[in-house]
């Protein structure tokens, strides 16, 4: 018997670890496939309309930190919201400051606005580094780690697969980087890694 709760005690240490890497961020639980589309991202361009207001009107370009420049309200962070969303934060913003309301700039009193996505640039991922066919390729909704190295032609001989590094910037615009042992994860020992748009994947050279 207390070899069992041994083995189960190791085996529940053991899996929590994989969850950690060395030299890289916490990494996220698993998430079952959503519907959800991916929404705005970094360098999407979006097209905001404000109704009989032009000057308000206009394409702009989302930054690396999620955010654009508008308007009286500067910086807005719209990276993970969908465009209706993003609407409903300009309208906010645009609108009277109130109780319901504190995020209020009293620019216009009543404000129709909408937003669509003019170029989803965010809609990708990059692999680089040590595959056969470095470059960018289209995101697709529960794309994981190995799926993307496997777009890319695979490992190259010199590549240091329990190594690979993720970099993502998150909604708030804090860039994380997640450190990857994939050859674990192709022998089963460790769960698939789930992607999201305009993630940056680099898999560094062996030192062996």
């Amino acid at each position: 018997m207390r070899l069992l709760i041994l083995v189960s005690l190791l085996s529940t240490v053991s899996m929590n670890a994989c969850r950690r890497t060395g030299g890289g961020d916490r990494l996220p639980p698993r998430t079952v496939c959503q519907s959800r589309a991916p929404g705005i991202g970094p360098s999407d361009v979006i097209n905001v309309v404000v109704f009989n207001e032009p000057s308000l009107s206009g394409e702009f370009r989302v930054g690396d930190d999620g955010a654009i420049n508008y308007p009286y309200l500067e910086h807005v962070v719209v990276a993970g919201m969908q465009p209706s969303e993003a609407g409903d934060a300009l309208r906010r913003g645009l609108g009277a400051q109130s109780a319901d309301n504190p995020t209020g700039h009293n620019v216009l009193t009543n404000p129709n606005v909408r937003v669509e996505i003019k170029e989803a640039n965010s809609r990708r991922i990059s692999v680089s580094g040590q595959v056969q066919h470095p470059n960018q390729y289209a995101f697709t909704r529960c794309l994981t780690v190995t799926q993307a190295i496997a777009l890319a032609g695979g490992f190259t001989a010199l590549a240091e697969k329990n190594g690979v590094r993720v970099t993502r910037v998150d909604r708030s615009g804090t860039r994380r980087v997640f450190v990857l042992h994939v050859e674990d994860i192709l022998e089963g020992r460790v769960d698939d890694f789930d992607l999201e748009a305009g993630d940056v994947i680099y898999v560094p050279e062996s030192v062996t």
